[in-house]
């Protein structure tokens, strides 16, 4: 395999995992009591297991946020990821959403501590839902938080097959017992699916026995047997991956830019066909202010001036080519290249 299908199979990979959550539907409607797994919480701010004061630790956090300053940054001008519900009886529906939500509070740790993250979350649960609601929704973020910190604990997985299940078991196994059988489909479900299709896939990719045809047909036969919103998901993942393949392809075998057009057009039409050609001169220019910088780098370590005259030239250079924004990308590539 080459770098660049490498690249393009760990892409496929990354975006399919994210859209998992956007695809998968599930929903439970859940009691304050009902599951084992309701006494297992988190005091906040701190990650160890408090089940007997889930109530106090919202009121504490709820006091908390009451003194909270400005969002954070990167939450400003957004809305928040997911549609809390409950029902007629004011009882939580436990979605995908719920975990979203959870999610979207928690992003902006770094920029704040994890115990304003919480305060906010408590407050948004306090104005969402109704008061039962509400504490179920608690209970679960507190749950949530110790599951992540347990499947963090695990240890990775070797890659083949059967250690891939092993882990998607460990993990699945986890999940119903921090959350409860319900719950654990409605936030994992997709994710469970999904980790045993690749362990699928990958055991048929590794067999040496299969020729390339038997190969592919049960790869086909793997891909069919999955739902139908799964199939969806996969095929929309591949397609700029398998856009990008063929496009390189066709540049490597002499295709005009006309050529490259048409793909394009073919498969996201003319507006997206002109975004990506918009794409393409961005990285080109890029790519030629990068070359630019480097030569220029080179002189400077070249030159014989002392380390640290080295270091203050090269910083004030790069300070002169790149943005701000900018510095972060230059600096991990430059440590890249010196490897």
């Amino acid at each position: 395999m080459s770098r660049i299908q490498g690249a393009l199979a760990l892409l496929v990979v990354l975006l399919a995992v994210f859209l998992v959550g956007v695809f998968w539907s599930p929903v439970a409607v859940v009691s304050g009591t009902s599951d084992r797994a309701q006494n297992v919480a988190i005091s906040p701010g701190t990650g160890a297991p408090d089940a007997a004061h889930p109530a106090d630790s919202f009121q504490a956090a709820l006091s908390h946020a009451e003194n909270l300053g400005a969002m954070p940054a990167s939450l400003r001008g957004t809305e928040v990821d997911g549609q809390l519900q409950a029902d007629a009886g004011g009882e939580l529906v436990v979605t995908p959403d719920l975990r979203r939500v959870f999610d979207y509070f928690l992003s902006a740790q770094g920029e704040e501590s994890l115990e304003e993250c919480q305060a906010r979350l408590a407050s948004y649960l306090q104005a969402s839902l109704p008061a039962q609601a509400a504490n179920e929704a608690w209970r679960f973020f507190q749950q949530y938080m110790a599951l992540g910190q347990a499947m963090a604990a695990l240890p990775p997985h070797d890659g083949s097959p059967a250690s891939i299940r092993t882990a998607v078991k460990q993990r699945h196994d986890l999940q119903v017992a921090y959350l409860g059988q319900q719950a654990a489909e409605a936030f994992y479900g997709m994710d469970i699916a999904y980790d045993r299709y690749m362990a699928d896939r990958q055991a048929i990719v590794d067999n040496p026995s299969l020729s390339d045809t038997q190969r592919q047909q049960q790869l086909q036969g793997l891909t069919q047997s999955l739902p139908a919103a799964m199939q969806s998901m996969l095929a929309e993942t591949r397609g700029p991956a398998q856009l990008a393949a063929r496009t390189q392809a066709l540049r490597e075998q002499g295709a005009s830019e006309a050529d490259i057009r048409r793909l394009r057009e073919q498969q996201f039409g003319a507006d997206g066909a002109a975004r990506l050609e918009a794409l393409d001169q961005q990285r080109a220019q890029w790519e030629a202010r990068y070359q630019g910088y480097r030569e220029q780098r080179q002189a400077i370590i070249d030159s014989g001036l002392s380390h640290l005259d080295q270091e203050t030239a090269l910083a004030r250079l790069r300070q002169q080519m790149f943005s701000d924004q900018e510095l972060n990308r230059v600096e991990a590539l430059d440590r890249i290249q010196a490897r």
